[in-house]
């Protein structure tokens, strides 16, 4: 049969490889906007599930509004809240 050399081939492959490169580029760019948004929105996601990304801490009432003081660290605490954010102390 014919005997084709592996510099040829190679040439073959590197050419249909820049044809593809240059007619799918959008596909290219579109795969690996994809694979990024997937990567950080995994990360965004157990950091939420995580509970690491949450409200501030630092609590500053409205004028005119009630609220608890922690007797612990003294920091300002909405009235709901039945834990202090900063320290974890109870409230009672």
């Amino acid at each position: 049969m014919y005997n084709i050399t592996g510099c040829l081939v190679s040439l073959l492959v590197f050419l249909l490889a820049l044809y593809l490169l240059k007619e799918l580029w959008w596909l290219i760019v579109g795969i690996a906007l994809i694979l990024i948004a997937a990567y950080w929105g995994k990360k965004i996601y157990f950091l939420l599930k995580d509970g690491k990304i949450s409200e501030p801490k630092n609590y500053t009432p409205q004028m005119g509004e009630v609220f608890k003081v922690c007797p612990n660290c003294s920091s300002k605490v909405r009235v709901t809240e039945v834990k202090c954010p900063n320290c974890g102390c109870e409230l009672n």
